[in-house]
């Protein structure tokens, strides 16, 4: 028999088995065992032939000695477990101790003794066992036996079920060493089911985090060939990590490059992790920064990165999903698949924010475009403006938030708008839905359409004019705009009183703005009158002209001189005709005709030329007597030419 080297623990061992205390003969053989250098499979084979002679001996002998030969092979191993002198040998011989374990277990229970000394014996040998684990990376410790009823008397899993805090590196080394000789236990035994990752880490709590687990199995990884780490374990311990309040979920930059490592499909891993996410997000230690780096890491993904932004945006406060957008332009490049999913959450998220909150929104956006690379810059304030749009459109379409929006925090928004829009142009649509809001929207309806349409130019005037006098209000103002103020003709046109109309005049101040919201809702309204309605609403504006007394042309009287062209332009000129004839025309005639001579710009010269010369065609006609006109169609031609 190989023994040990001299030293501090052979000399009190040869005290321990030279002492008096009284035992038997037999158990001294057994005594002599940890003084042996055997390896292996010969180590356990000499330890189990021992025990089994001392049992024969027993059997032969009535040991008067029993419980001292107990107290002894425990005191023993626990000695040759914390003799430094030993360390080197434990690698090849620990696995051993574990059926020395099991066979003082067996006695100490066929004398119902108190278990104390047994479970420091435990603690020690659990202990070393975690060091041989560390020191060899795994290698060791192996099971030293294939006999599959020795396996199961030996019973490693009632080791590793005493596990069941893993608070330090120190008890992982322990839990994994027990867990490679449980796994080659359920290898060594003929049965149907196997042992599985997640049997062991159950009924654990764990006070470490995934990355300090997954470092050390990556250092060990060669014990675990037979039985690798899954994915479904990986997970289960993923999500029992971050329900714990002193362990930290890890970093996806480094969970991610674990996967790798683990050689385990990511996007299945992170379809299963989603709950996890799901749940992790809604904790207030949830760090921002770990979450934007798992958006990085899905940012290619098609399926994967809406899917989780639509759980990240359902479980959190809009803040913090506006945080993050912010932190994803200001760190890295946006690709189209984070553009698209970004701009369609944030819109949806955003769009019953209030006033106060996505103000904010707005000047931290604002801020953090300071900060973002050139190349995101176009790409950031897209995705701005469709947030901002959505925004606009929900609130100012909806009386239940429009109420809120008064002219001054329009005025706020158009500016946010117009700074932050990838134009800067009124054109653009978010400019556009304020703008309407700022100058068509109504608040009261049962007003008359004069008052309405004075009230709108009062509100043009109280606009910034360097702002909108440098743009061209045609190519800003829709024709759906003017839906509430369409003039029914003639009906509200005769309820236009003098006082009214000299009210429009005074508030449109002649604005360039005015004047062409004015020309077109004439327009517009002139071109619901059917065809067959023409002559007689021209003699009705005719007659209207006079009773307001603006029947007499003035340069600055630019409203009815748009009035007078426009239905010059739609009636008069292309049904000249037809129009020239209907009775009582004539102040209107003369309006254009002194409109022409005054060389308004608003009159088309060329246009009333036109209509000059068929009228003298007419008259030629007549007095040729190629004419069907009759008399009174000639003394109207002639009329009409006296007014020139």
């Amino acid at each position: 028999m190989a023994l040990i080297p001299v030293g501090k623990f052979l000399n009190f061992f040869s005290n321990l088995l030279n002492s008096q205390k009284e035992r038997s003969e037999s158990v001294n053989h057994i005594g002599e065992l940890f003084l042996d250098s055997s390896e292996g499979q010969t180590f356990f084979d000499l330890v189990h032939s021992r025990f089994e002679n001392y049992d024969e001996s027993n059997k032969a002998h009535k040991n008067k000695h029993f419980l001292a030969d107990i107290d002894f092979i425990i005191q023993c191993a626990i000695v040759s477990l914390t003799a430094p002198e030993n360390f080197c040998s434990q690698p090849k011989q620990i696995n051993t101790f574990f059926y020395i374990y099991r066979r003082t277990a067996e006695y100490n229970s066929y004398e119902r003794r108190c278990n104390a000394q047994l479970k420091t014996f435990q603690e020690k040998l659990l202990e070393r066992l975690g060091h041989v684990f560390e020191s060899t990376k795994g290698c060791e410790p192996n099971l030293s036996t294939t006999n599959q009823d020795l396996i199961k008397r030996i019973n490693i899993l009632e080791h590793l079920f005493t596990i069941t805090e893993i608070k330090d590196i120190e008890k992982l080394n322990t839990f994994f060493a027990l867990c490679k000789l449980s796994f080659q236990s359920s290898l060594g035994i003929s049965s149907s089911i196997r042992l599985q990752w997640m049997d062991v880490l159950k009924m654990r709590q764990w006070n470490i985090s995934v990355i300090e687990f997954v470092s050390q199995y990556l250092e060990c990884k060669s014990a675990f060939e037979q039985c690798p780490l899954d994915m479904t374990a990986l997970i289960y311990l993923t999500r029992r990590v971050q329900s714990s309040t002193s362990a930290d979920v890890p970093t996806f930059d480094v969970l991610h490059s674990f996967l790798n490592d683990l050689k385990f499909d990511y996007k299945e891993f992170y379809g299963r992790f989603l709950s996890i996410f799901g749940e992790g997000i809604r904790k207030p230690s949830c760090n921002q920064s770990k979450i934007s780096q798992l958006f990085r890491i899905l940012s290619t993904e098609e399926d994967l990165f809406p899917t989780y932004l639509s759980t990240y945006a359902s479980g959190v406060s809009p803040d913090h999903l506006w945080e993050l957008f912010l932190n994803l332009s200001m760190n890295g490049d946006i690709n189209e698949i984070m553009q698209t999913h970004l701009s369609s959450i944030l819109t949806q998220s955003m769009q019953n924010a209030p006033i106060a909150t996505f103000k904010h929104y707005c000047v931290s956006a604002e801020c953090c475009l300071q900060k973002i690379k050139d190349e995101n810059y176009q790409i950031f304030v897209g995705i701005f403006d469709k947030v901002l749009h959505g925004f606009l459109n929900k609130q100012l379409n909806d009386q239940q938030y429009s109420y809120y929006f008064t002219d001054y925090i329009l005025k706020e928004f158009l500016n946010i708008a117009l700074k932050l829009s990838p134009a800067h142009s009124l054109q653009h649509p978010s400019c556009l839905l304020i703008i309407r809001h700022l100058l068509f929207k109504l608040d009261n309806y049962g007003i008359e359409i004069s008052e309405k349409i004075k009230r709108l130019f009062a509100r043009l005037c109280n606009l910034d004019k360097s702002l909108f006098q440098a743009v061209d209000p045609a190519s800003i103002i829709k024709d759906e705009w003017f839906i509430d103020y369409i003039f029914h003709i003639p009906q509200d046109w005769f309820m236009l009183s003098r006082y009214d109309y000299d009210g429009l005049i005074f508030a449109s101040q002649n604005n360039s703005w005015s004047l062409y919201i004015w020309s077109r809702l004439i327009q517009l309204s002139l071109s619901k009158v059917g065809v067959d309605k023409w002559n007689e609403t021209v003699v009705q504006l005719n007659q209207w002209m006079i009773n307001v007394e603006r029947d007499k042309y003035t340069a600055n009287n630019t409203l009815t001189t748009i009035v007078v062209k426009t239905a010059f332009d739609m009636a008069i000129s292309k049904n000249s005709k037809s129009v020239l004839f209907a009775p009582n025309i004539g102040s209107m005639l003369k309006y254009i005709l002194d409109a022409k001579q005054n060389n308004d710009k608003l009159i088309d010269i060329k246009q009333v030329d036109d209509f000059i010369q068929k009228v003298n065609e007419s008259i030629k006609d007549i007095l040729s007597l190629n004419s069907k006109f009759h008399l009174l169609e000639f003394l109207v031609c002639k009329t009409f030419c006296n007014l020139q």
